[in-house]
Order: C-alpha cells, then structure tokens, then sequence
C-alpha cells in the first residue's frame, strides 16, 4: 500500500508541559495513542471516556511509560446529551484550564440505533456531542489561548453525496449504515468550518479549529460492516498502524505550525498535509444549515439550552 512521506512525527511534538487536553475515547485506538505522545510531552490528559473500569487500566500503563501523574478519567458517554452536560458542569466547577479539546472518539457503520435522547447513533455521538462539547466548552479555550479544537472525520465524508437530509437522520426506514456514517463525517467538517467562520467574525484569532481524516486505521470499527474474521483480513492489507493514524491530528493539536501558517477551518490527512475536501462538506449553506438543525435538536433535547456561545 502506498503511504505518503510523513511531514510529522512524534519527535516534532512540542514540550506540552502546563498544557491540559481532553481527549474523548482516550482509552483505546488512535485516541489513546495520541494521549500517550502527548503525556510524554508533559500534557496534563483528561480522559473523557465512558467506561471507567477500561479507561483506568490505560491510565496506569501510560503512567507507568511516561513517568506523568495528570492524567484522570472524567466520565463522558456521547450516547448521552445529559453525559455531556455533565461533563462540561464537571469541567468548568473546578476551575479546569483547558488548551487541547481532541474530538476524537466516534462510531462507525454500525446498525441502526438511537441515543439516549432518540437520535440516530452514528449522528448522536459522531457529530451532536461532539458538537454540544465543543461549543460549551469553548469559553475555556478561548480563555487560554493559544489553543486547539481538533475533531476527527474522515475520507469517508466524501460518500455524502446530496444533501445531508437532516430531517429525516433518524428515521430508520431511511437508514443506510454506511451513507449515515459517511454523512457524520461530513458534518464534522461542516461543523469545523462553521466555528471556524464564527470564531473569525467573533474576532478571536488564537483558537485553532481544525479536523483530519486519520487514515484507514487499523481497528475493530468495521467489525460491523465485515464482521471479525474480514476486519482482520482488511486491517491486514489495507490499513496503516494506530500510531500512524494518530500523526494527522497531533500535528493538528500540537504543532507549531498550526499558528505560523494560521491553519484554521481545515481538514488534514496524513501525515500533516491539507486534504481535498467534497462539495457538499464544502458549502457555507450546508454548514449554516447544520449549524442551526443541530441548535434546535439541542434546544429539543437538553433541558433548559439556550444556545452556543458563538
């Protein structure tokens, strides 16, 4: 498989000593490697996953390699709006400094569900909490500039062809495993864009927000779509590693470069260079659009919003 040169790797990852990052689903995959590169930098992790008796193990492994003692787990379940709110409640009450927010966790293909709050499953936790995350934490970050918002989407943004047809993301007779999750992704960059635009207009100039696509990466998240036997095959033959996968969004979230080019609003491939983004995920109407539906799912579904900061 053709891989492209590598414009960034572990070694270019800055000293992160009095930097805190969140990183959802830090306990396993490229998460979990991009929350280990980072605690060897000196980065204080928060890992906001949803299963405690899995992310603690972890936590003490990296500790272990690393010799760094800030890293804790917060509970943060994506499937859930109220999780969210939760966490962010959590966060903000102890005065939390927050310079990295890593929106990398997410689902892939898998069969049709709802949330918690009744919303398709890959749309729910790839791109409505992620969404709802970001926006109420976004006065942290904007407190402790220079900082970053990095949110993972993926190549597969481009199998959204059309239109996103928001009204109708879950309504299971209109559910396609694959076109549903390849319409998350392209919402994650239509999201980045969005609060990239709004940030501008804002005129905050040192919150970075960008997304990346990490690659095929080898992993179990096409297990639905192959089954285990296929995915062991796939991942053999046709992916890069987990560390490979995780350079894309660390450059994103560490790199120097990010504020001496002012990269803002983009979307990254391997291994730290600018990718094409499809027409669809490239329209300010459908970014606006996405914008305001999620708002208003929001409105719906969580007691008492009232609305992103921005």
């Amino acid at each position: 498989m053709f891989c492209p040169k590598k414009h960034f790797e572990f070694k270019d990852i800055p000293d992160l000593t009095g930097k805190t990052a969140i990183i959802t689903g830090a306990n396993t995959g490229i998460g979990r490697v991009c929350a280990l590169e980072m605690a060897k930098k000196g980065c204080k992790v928060i890992f906001a996953c949803r299963t405690e008796s899995k992310t603690l193990p972890v936590i003490e492994e990296i500790k272990k390699e690393t010799g760094n003692t800030q890293l804790e787990f917060v509970a943060l379940d994506l499937m859930s709006l109220q999780s969210v709110k939760k966490f962010v409640e959590t966060i903000k009450s102890r005065n939390e400094k927050l310079n990295i927010l890593l929106n990398n966790a997410g689902v892939m293909m898998c069969p049709f569900g709802l949330s918690a709050d009744g919303i398709e499953t890959q749309f729910a936790t790839n791109h409505v909490a992620h969404f709802y995350l970001t926006t109420q934490l976004l006065p942290l970050l904007e407190e402790n500039t220079p900082s970053r918002i990095v949110t993972v989407s993926s190549l597969g943004h481009r199998g959204a062809i059309g239109s996103l047809d928001l009204e109708n993301i879950s309504d299971p007779k209109k559910y396609s495993r694959h076109f549903h999750y390849c319409k998350s992704k392209a919402a994650n960059v239509l999201f980045t864009r969005e609060l990239a635009k709004r940030l501008k207009e804002k005129g905050v100039e040192n919150v970075f927000v960008n997304c990346n696509h990490p690659g095929v990466v080898r992993s179990d998240l096409t297990r639905h779509l192959l089954g285990t036997t296929l995915t062991k095959i796939y991942n053999a033959t046709f992916t890069i590693t987990t560390e490979d996968g995780a350079l894309a969004q660390l450059y994103l979230a560490t790199s120097p470069e990010v504020e001496e080019k002012n990269v803002k609003g983009q979307y990254y491939v391997p291994y730290g260079d600018v990718g094409t983004v499809s027409a669809l995920a490239s329209s300010d109407k459908n970014a606006l659009e996405l914008w305001d539906f999620t708002e208003n799912l929001l409105k719906e579904k969580v007691d008492g919003y009232k609305g992103s900061p921005i």
